[in-house]
């Protein structure tokens, strides 16, 4: 497991870094806001002791500075007595705050305005300094805007970051997850774990262990039907020997009857047993013979033809409606079988006086051939389940063994086409579909 990944360890030194970014990002943008309205306000204060410094009588109305650049509310109203309760200065004549006897601190509320006042009560004289209420609380709510101000800014931007930071790390989980959906039983190989969280390798451990549980119950199970089937060729085709056999020395046909029905019965299952081999091949994924160029209206001539005499002893119609000009790349021997099937199925279930058109369409990119007839059809609920093996959707009494469209549908996937089966629309009965790409 080299280069393996913590998950939690990863996730930790992303988000510490960010949070760590943004309080500094927060940190210093706060100093720089606080540090310039402090700064206007500490300038205004040192103007205002300048201007209040000595005996001699000046306001900020008429003084020297009366054109500096200052915001009046934050100006303090200073006012003097002297031992008798003369006033001896006032800065702003027109705010009238009464003097205060005691040394202190305290709160006053004129008509106006809301103040915190300082006196300081000498024996030869009384000083009040005075500020408006309004400027400290401008001062904590600029501070805490501009406090807040920063982290508002960064939150979209954390959000953005952090959503990074979770789909890199996600992104090892969703190439896991893409490995894992795209797994075969058929691949021996186990999910690569190099590149997986170490928190989850013990999950993709057992994963890799269910795989390979599930591949050795399926190559039990396809060595079981291949050898099953083998074994039950000899006894039928020895069964077979021995009725031709008995047919022979039946010269007075006492026994026809009974040795045609013995020997519909094993002709039924030699064809049984010729399918599950053929399944097994298909299950084990055998290279498929050679391809080669294949004529599909041909070889649905080919295959109608073969079928006639199936769809005369029944009593059904069975032809072709149109013959489009179709080629494609492909194993004969698959396409044979594919197209067989279908029809085969579609006579098999079709009552007599039925009909089953066989039609070869070219539009688009793709090659259609279409199978319909007029049987029965199949229920709606039955549909998702038709290419189930020995799932039949017909009647319990009907023909068959459930084989035939699993075995299409498996020769099919081979070839890199389609097989689809839909109910027709305009009268009762199905239509089965093999849709091929038309080749580049």
């Amino acid at each position: 497991m080299k280069g393996t990944i913590s998950i939690r360890r990863t996730a930790f030194i992303w988000l510490a870094g960010l949070m760590a970014t943004i309080g500094v990002c927060a940190a210093t943008t706060s100093y720089f806001l606080v540090r310039n309205e402090a700064s206007d306000f500490l300038d205004n204060q040192l103007r205002q002791i300048a201007l209040y410094v000595g005996d001699a009588r000046s306001s900020p109305e008429t003084g020297p500075d009366s054109g500096a650049p200052h915001d009046p509310e934050d100006d303090f109203v200073i006012q003097a007595w002297d031992a008798a309760g003369k006033p001896l200065r006032q800065s702003h004549p027109a705010v009238g705050i009464p003097r205060q006897t005691a040394t202190g601190f305290v709160d006053i509320s004129t008509v106006s305005n809301y103040w915190r006042v300082y006196t300081l009560a000498a024996p030869d004289r009384t000083v009040q300094v005075s500020q408006d209420m309004s400027v400290r609380e401008e001062l904590a709510a600029n501070a805490a805007l501009q406090a807040a101000l920063p982290i508002i800014v960064l939150i979209p931007l954390s959000l953005l970051t952090l959503s990074w930071i979770v789909d890199r790390i996600m992104a090892r989980l969703n190439r896991l997850a893409v490995a894992v959906a795209s797994r075969d039983t058929t691949v021996d190989s186990p999910v690569p774990i190099d590149d997986v969280p170490a928190e989850v390798v013990p999950f993709v451990s057992s994963i890799n262990l269910l795989l390979a549980r599930l591949r050795a119950l399926l190559e039990k199970q396809r060595r079981f039907i291949s050898d099953a089937a083998h074994e039950l060729r000899t006894p039928l085709s020895a069964l077979q020997i021995q009725i031709d056999n008995l047919r022979q020395d039946d010269r007075d046909g006492r026994f026809s009857q009974g040795l045609a029905e013995l020997e519909a019965g094993i002709g039924r299952a030699t064809r049984l047993v010729n399918k599950l081999l053929r399944l097994a091949r298909y299950d084990a994924h055998e290279t498929a013979p050679t391809s080669q160029a294949i004529d599909l209206v041909q070889l649905a001539l080919d295959t109608v033809a073969r079928l006639t005499p199936l769809a005369e002893s029944r009593g059904v119609d069975l032809g072709i409606t149109r013959q489009d000009k179709a080629f494609t790349i492909g194993a004969l021997a698959d396409f044979e079988i594919i197209l067989g099937n279908l029809i085969e199925n579609a006579v098999r279930y079709t009552p007599a006086s039925g009909i089953v058109d066989v039609a070869v369409l070219t539009g688009g990119q793709e090659i259609r051939i279409e199978i319909r007839d007029t049987g029965p059809g199949i229920a709606e609920e039955d549909l998702p389940r038709v290419f189930e093996r020995f799932f039949r959707a017909g009647p319990q009494d009907s023909e068959g063994s459930g084989l035939g469209l699993a075995i299409a549908k498996a020769a099919a996937e081979r070839q890199g086409a389609r097989v689809t089966l839909a109910p027709r629309e305009e009268r009762p009965g199905l239509i089965a579909s093999v849709i091929v790409d038309l080749p580049e």
